[in-house]
C-alpha cells in the first residue's frame, strides 16, 4: 500500500508538470496555512525586498546569471530563491540558541531565525532581480534554464514567473524575453482593479493584464519601439496618477522619415495614438513623474544641441516646458535621472565632472562635485540614494553644498556593491547583500528602529544558509566560521 501511494503520487507531479506547460507545479512544497490578507498593504514593490503584511519576501542571496547555468530548474535552487519571514515590528524574530550533548553550540541554517520559510526555488535574487506583490500573488523575474538547438543554455533571456503567496498552484510563466537580459525592461503596477506588467523586451513592448477575475491577457503593443516610460509604484497605496494610464513609446518615422513618432498606448483600451509626428523631430521618452511626461527633442536642423529636455503636462501635450538649460548645455549633458513626484518639473543631470538639480525657470545649483548618477539606487523624496565607493550613499539633492551620507548601511556590514541593483530603498530600510564563505545572504537595516542590545541602527541578517556557508556571531560581533558546529 505504501508503494502504491508512492508511485500515484509521483505520477500525480509528473502529470501536473506535463500538463502545466506554462509553467512548474509546486510538487513538493505544502500549502502554508499562515498567509497575509488579501487587502493587506504592500511596500517595496520592484526590488530584491516587498513586504506584505507582517511577511517580507526576499530574495535569499545573490548569485550572477553567468553562474546560473542549466541548473535553475524549480525545486533546485535555495541560495538566490525567494523565501519569506514574519516581522513583529519591523525586527525578526529569533529561536533559543541550542547545544549538543558536549556543550556545543548546534549550527542553524538560518542563523536561528524563526518564522522563515521558502517560497519559491528558483533563482531569483541575480542582476535583473524584480519582486513585486498583487493580490495573492508574488511575480518575479528569474534566468531562462533552457537550452537552444545549439545546447546551449539560455540563461541570458528572462523568464516572468508568479506564483500564489501561500505556495498552493503551479509556478506560472508568464513570458519569456527575446532578448537578452541587458536589453530587458519591466514594471507592474494596479490602476483600477487590473494589474499591469509592461515589458520592453529589445524593441518589442508588452502589456500583459491580469483582471479582477485572474484573467491573463497578452497585448504586443508594437515590436518596433525605441523607449518607453516605465512607471515605477512601489507601494499598494500609492495613488496612480493620471498620465501612468497610458504608456509612451516612441518608433522610428514612416517611409524612412528623419525623426521618430511619440505615442501613447491606453492600458484600458488596448490602443495607440500618435502625440508628435513632425518630421526632422527626435523624442527619446525618459519617462514621468507626477503628472508630467519628460523627453528629449533633437532636431538636426539645430546642431548646437544633441537634444533639449521637456516636461509636459497630462492634459497639455502642446505646452512643452523646458527642462535643462544653462549653466551645463543640453549637449553637455551625459546623463540624467529624474527626482520624486513631489519635486516634479526637474531634474538631476551630470556632465561627468558634476551633478546639477534643475528646476524649471530655475537656476541649476551643484549638489556634487563627481558623476553620482551612473548607480543610482532609488529617489525618495529630496533625496537621492546611489552607489559609490563600494557603499550605499545618500544625499539631500534640492540644496548646494551637501556631504554624501553612507551611515545606511552598519560598519560591521560590507556590501556586494558592484551595481545598484544589489541595493534595495524601502523609506527607512534598506536591503543589501553580505558575502559569507561562498555566497552572499540578504540583510536589512531599518534607520527607524534601534536594535534592543545596542541602541544603536537595527540590522540583521535573513535567508537561509547552505552548509559552506554556515556561521555564527562571536563576542565582539563579528562573523566567523563554527568548525565545531554538528547537525
Amino acid at each position: 500500500m505504501t508503494i502504491s501511494k508512492s508511485i500515484k503520487t509521483i505520477a500525480l507531479c509528473t502529470l501536473m508538470l506535463l500538463v502545466v506547460v506554462f509553467g512548474f507545479a509546486a510538487c513538493g512544497l505544502p500549502r502554508l496555512t499562515d498567509n497575509p490578507s488579501t487587502d493587506d498593504i504592500v511596500t517595496g514593490n520592484g526590488g530584491i525586498a516587498v513586504q506584505k503584511g507582517d511577511y517580507l519576501y526576499f530574495t535569499n542571496g545573490y548569485i550572477n546569471t553567468a553562474d546560473v547555468g542549466d541548473t535553475n530548474e524549480y525545486g533546485n535552487i535555495d541560495v538566490s530563491a525567494i523565501y519569506r519571514v514574519k516581522l513583529t515590528d519591523g525586527r525578526v524574530t529569533e529561536k533559543n540558541v541550542e547545544y549538543n550533548d558536549e556543550g556545543v553550540k548546534k549550527v542553524d541554517k538560518t542563523q536561528a531565525l524563526n518564522d522563515i520559510e521558502i517560497i519559491v526555488p528558483k533563482v531569483a535574487g541575480f542582476e535583473y532581480s524584480d519582486l513585486y506583490i498583487f493580490g495573492d500573488y508574488i511575480y518575479y523575474t528569474t534566468p531562462n534554464h533552457l537550452r537552444d538547438r545549439e545546447q546551449t543554455v539560455l540563461s541570458n533571456q528572462l523568464n516572468f514567473y508568479r506564483t500564489r503567496l501561500d505556495r498552493s498552484g503551479s509556478n506560472e510563466l508568464l513570458y519569456t524575453s527575446l532578448a537578452d537580459n541587458t536589453s530587458v525592461s519591466m514594471t507592474m503596477y494596479e490602476v483600477d482593479g487590473v494589474v499591469y506588467q509592461i515589458i520592453l523586451d529589445d524593441q518589442t513592448l508588452m502589456v500583459i493584464s491580469i483582471d479582477e477575475n485572474n484573467r491573463v491577457t497578452k497585448t504586443e503593443v508594437s515590436d518596433t519601439v525605441n523607449d518607453a516610460s516605465m512607471p515605477k509604484y512601489a507601494n499598494s497605496t500609492d495613488e496612480i496618477n493620471a498620465i501612468d494610464h497610458k504608456i509612451y513609446y516612441t518608433e522610428p518615422m514612416e517611409n524612412d522619415g528623419v525623426g521618430t513618432t511619440l505615442k501613447a498606448f491606453d492600458l484600458a483600451t488596448k490602443e495607440s495614438t500618435t502625440i508628435y509626428n513632425n518630421y526632422d523631430e527626435t523624442y527619446v521618452v525618459i519617462g514621468t513623474r507626477g503628472n508630467y511626461l519628460y523627453f528629449t527633442l533633437a532636431t538636426s536642423s539645430n546642431p548646437g544641441s544633441s537634444a533639449h529636455i521637456y516636461a509636459v503636462a497630462n492634459d497639455n501635450f502642446n505646452n512643452k516646458v523646458p527642462i535643462s538649460d544653462r549653466p551645463v548645455s543640453d549637449d553637455g549633458i551625459t546623463a540624467y535621472q529624474l527626482v520624486s513626484q513631489e519635486n516634479s518639473l526637474a531634474i538631476l543631470f551630470t556632465d561627468g565632472t558634476k551633478t546639477y538639480f534643475k528646476r524649471a525657470n530655475a537656476e541649476s545649483i551643484v549638489i556634487a562635485n563627481s558623476d553620482i548618477l551612473t548607480n543610482v539606487v532609488a529617489v525618495q523624496g529630496d533625496i537621492i540614494y546611489y552607489v559609490a565607493n563600494s557603499t550605499l550613499n545618500s544625499l539631500v539633492y534640492t540644496s548646494a553644498g551637501n556631504t554624501a551620507n553612507s551611515s545606511l548601511i552598519p560598519s560591521a556590514d560590507t556590501p556586494k556593491s558592484d551595481i545598484a541593483k544589489n541595493f534595495d530603498v524601502d523609506g527607512t530600510r534598506v536591503f543589501y547583500f553580505v558575502q559569507y564563505t561562498e555566497n552572499y545572504y540578504m540583510h536589512y537595516a531599518d534607520s527607524s528602529i534601534v536594535d534592543f542590545d545596542t541602541n544603536e541602527t537595527y540590522y540583521h541578517f535573513i535567508g537561509s544558509l547552505i552548509e559552506a556557508d554556515y556561521l555564527n556571531v562571536d563576542e565582539d560581533g563579528n562573523l566567523v566560521e563554527d568548525t565545531e558546529s554538528t547537525s
